[in-house]
């Protein structure tokens, strides 16, 4: 009779060079058991194996209810097909005339899969339509290329954003936001983020955020900075918005911890809550993509932007030449938007996005990094709108993945607005703060000043938008130097991250092609009586380490493994039928498993 299956677990760290084979003992983990002859129970245990290659609550704000903010995202008129994440190129979607049509505004996957809908049941969708334009949709290996960041592959911890925390501030709630995010990642073999939601009696500050994992971390807020256990109301367009922030802070920085904070609605007031009860929480990263009309009201809230080691951003809206709050603040970094252009290599050109916003503040006094002759905005009399800029337009737009409430099914849109360059914009601050950390510097906090001052004044750290406008005022059209559209420019990624850090980042200019792990299934065979050695191959496609489990192996058979394979060994083998599960995970937490039979004869 064959030897009863073992599940087995051994923690080894295992150079290029294979080592030793090592015979499955006994365990206590739970898993799986694998096939074998009739009579014969599966025992419980695991192989493991490891691949390594070389404060108080403020007070609450004056009531500001009437006083509502709007998220600030686009999303291009269609449903996308499922991405081709190793796609060298960016997709391209033919839109039908009708298609073409549509406006972009908080276009959420049910507003869209509603209009289809729609004009179905109006029996238009057999109709034929000529083709109306095209949207281009970008993946995060595509961004990261076109921007000049470094690849994930090749990128350490810190130019990945680890030990540093993003806040993601908005309103109502994404009950769906761990699983979206966790098919973005899957689908972009991005490292993958642990979660937790945080109850009223959270201790806060919160600790320090790891040096080497990603973890999402959600959070409700009241209007008086403190926590709450009760989640917000579901608003589609709300958690589109919440989808998309997260997603691209984390592409950008895929190792920094996200703490995203619902207020419970749009109120200025509670917002506020929110922003300060992220400074509550610690040193970090404040995205905030979301804008009201700015007024005389908004000093009254200038204290939440007030504490020390953190750098805040904002979206400057998408309605074309405006100023919203809170972009508009002096300690808030202004984030406007891009069309961008680039084919897959070489040097990306980007024109401004005709709907970003920007302009001159009748409210907030000029702050004194705008003074200068060389920022472009001597002039103004009062504080300029955008500082900064990132891609916006949804018809050059990145995928973001969405579910509706209460639905498993994702769908991908293709979106833009504002509130897609802020969080990227979050990210790169987030990961210059881990490459200041890493050199023993402080946080940048207000990064206004480094931003007007070196970055800004050194060629090749930005790319000046000098075509395109968001309005006919005189104001409107972009211009070499700043202007209020785009502001200082767009980042040359690594470029930026030297400057803001001190630190040498080497960029990246063509997307890496982004491989799946894999582990074959190709079975295995012996006879009884005689020693079997075999491999099970592996493709750890250009992870630097990796974590193997086995599950269903007999008593007897030992594992041992390398970046080229798993080493398998049984030098007495019995006859019967047995099938080892083999589970793989790498440090960018890309998974993989397989099957593998194993057929002793006798």
């Amino acid at each position: 009779m064959p030897q009863a299956p073992r599940l087995h677990h051994l923690g080894l760290a295992l150079s290029l060079a294979l080592l030793g084979g090592l015979t499955a003992c006994g365990g206590g983990l739970s898993g799986a058991g694998g096939e074998a002859s009739p009579g014969v129970s599966p025992q419980a245990a695991v192989v493991s194996l490891n691949v390594e290659v070389p404060g108080e609550p403020l007070e609450a704000l004056p009531a500001l209810d009437a006083v509502e903010a709007r998220p600030s995202f686009h999303a291009a008129p269609v449903l996308l097909d499922d991405p081709q994440a190793d796609a060298d190129a960016p997709a391209q979607t033919r839109l039908t005339a009708a298609q073409a049509a549509q406006p972009t505004r908080q276009r959420s996957a049910d507003s869209l899969r509603d209009g289809l809908r729609a004009r179905a049941l109006a029996g238009t969708e057999a109709q034929p339509m000529a083709s109306s334009g095209t949207v281009v949709t970008y993946t995060p290996a595509q961004i990261r290329a076109a921007y000049k960041l470094p690849s994930i592959a090749s990128a350490t911890k810190a130019q990945l954003g680890a030990g540093q925390t993003i806040y993601i501030v908005n309103a109502k709630h994404d009950p769906n936001i761990v699983a979206e995010l966790a098919a973005f990642n899957s689908k972009f073999s991005l490292p993958s983020c642990s979660n937790r939601t945080l109850t009223a009696t959270t201790a806060l500050p919160l600790a320090a955020a790891s040096s080497s994992t990603c973890e999402l971390v959600i959070a409700y807020s009241t209007s008086a900075a403190a926590l709450s256990s009760t989640a917000p109301a579901y608003d589609s367009g709300w958690a589109t918005e919440i989808a998309l922030d997260v997603q691209w802070a984390h592409a950008i920085a895929p190792l920094a911890r996200l703490v995203l904070i619902e207020a419970p609605d749009a109120g200025v007031s509670n917002l506020s809550g929110a922003i300060r009860l992220a400074t509550r929480m610690g040193p970090g990263v404040v995205s905030m993509s979301f804008g009201a009309n700015e007024g005389s009201w908004v000093s009254s809230v200038e204290s939440s932007f007030a504490t020390s080691g953190m750098s805040y951003l904002a979206a400057t809206g998408d309605n074309g030449a405006g100023v919203s709050w809170p972009a508009v603040s002096s300690r808030v970094v202004a984030v406007g938007g891009t069309s961008l252009t680039w084919t897959g290599s070489g040097t990306r050109s980007e024109t401004t996005w005709a709907s970003t916003g920007g302009g001159i503040s009748g409210y907030v006094a000029q702050p004194s990094y705008q003074t200068g002759t060389t920022s472009g905005t001597a002039s103004a009399p009062k504080r300029a709108v955008a500082d900064v800029a990132f891609n916006a337009n949804p018809y050059t737009g990145q995928y973001v993945a969405t579910m509706a409430s209460g639905s498993t099914t994702v769908s991908w849109i293709s979106a833009g607005g504002t509130s897609l360059s802020t969080p990227q914009w979050a990210g790169l601050l987030a990961v210059a703060n881990a490459l200041r950390a890493q050199g023993g510097k402080a946080l940048l906090g207000l990064p206004h000043s480094a931003l007007y001052g070196s970055v800004a004044k050194t060629a090749g750290n930005l790319l000046d938008i000098t075509s395109g406008s968001n309005g006919s005022c005189g104001t409107c059209a972009a211009a070499a130097g700043y202007d209020t559209p785009t502001g200082l420019g767009t980042p040359q990624g690594s470029a930026v991250l030297t400057a803001l850090s001190g630190a040498t980042v080497t960029a990246s200019t063509t997307t890496p092609v982004v491989s799946s792990l894999s582990v074959s299934s190709t079975p295995l065979s012996g006879k009884a009586g005689s020693a079997l050695a075999a491999t099970i191959g592996l493709d750890l496609a250009g992870a630097t380490s990796a974590q193997i489990n086995i599950s269903g192996a007999p008593q007897g058979m030992g594992f041992s493994a390398s970046a080229n394979g798993i080493s398998v060994s049984w030098p007495s083998p019995v006859a019967g039928s047995y099938t080892l599960q083999v589970s793989l995970s790498d440090n960018l937490g890309r998974t993989a498993q397989a099957a593998v039979a194993v057929s002793i004869a006798k």
